[in-house]
């Protein structure tokens, strides 16, 4: 088997597993992508980051950020390799799902409360990875407090914080 076609299998193993810790969205791939290509250095923090900050940007599920993931390590036929690999197990359980769905009602209602303590600690461990490799000024400390701040006091609507946190940063970055 050549090199792309084994890496195209890789891609969509990685996230084909991934999507098993996926409930509910994308977010239990985080620190699996992280741990396979992004800490080996396969892949850098920053495109990890982009793919993730367009995934949520973009209309459809949390998980379409795995696209960009795929794009970034072998373009079109990587991206397509995600989006196979995220169907797969998506359709099988969601078949099995709906199959078994009076006899899981109650297991459901059992595992929902914890698998959010779950994804977020995965989340938590992909944003530390990442945070690590980030110099953050304390003035930049400072904003994100205030932002956060409105954001939940104020109400501010995400999507404008989000556009204008991007519009700030591509200023920074022509003009810094």
């Amino acid at each position: 088997m050549s090199s792309n076609a084994s890496l195209l299998v890789e891609i969509l193993a990685v996230i084909a597993f991934s999507t098993l810790f996926s409930l509910g969205g994308g977010n239990g791939q985080l620190a699996i992508i992280q741990d396979h290509w992004v800490d080996p250095g396969i892949l850098s923090p920053g495109l990890f980051a982009w793919a993730y900050a367009i995934g949520n940007f973009v209309p459809g599920p949390k998980c379409s950020f795995v696209a960009g993931i795929g794009y970034f390590l072998a373009g079109f036929p990587g991206a397509f390799a995600c989006l196979v690999g995220i169907s797969i197990p998506t359709v099988l359980g969601a078949s099995l799902a709906a199959h078994w769905h009076d006899h899981l009602k109650r297991y459901v209602a059992l595992f929902i409360p914890a698998s959010g303590f779950v994804i977020a600690g995965m989340m938590l461990t992909a944003g530390t990875g990442l945070a690590l490799n980030i110099t953050i000024d304390p003035v930049e400390y400072l904003l994100v407090a205030l932002i956060v701040l409105g954001v939940w006091l104020k109400r501010w609507d995400p999507g404008v914080v989000v556009l204008c946190s991007a519009g700030i940063g591509v200023l920074v970055h022509l003009f810094g």
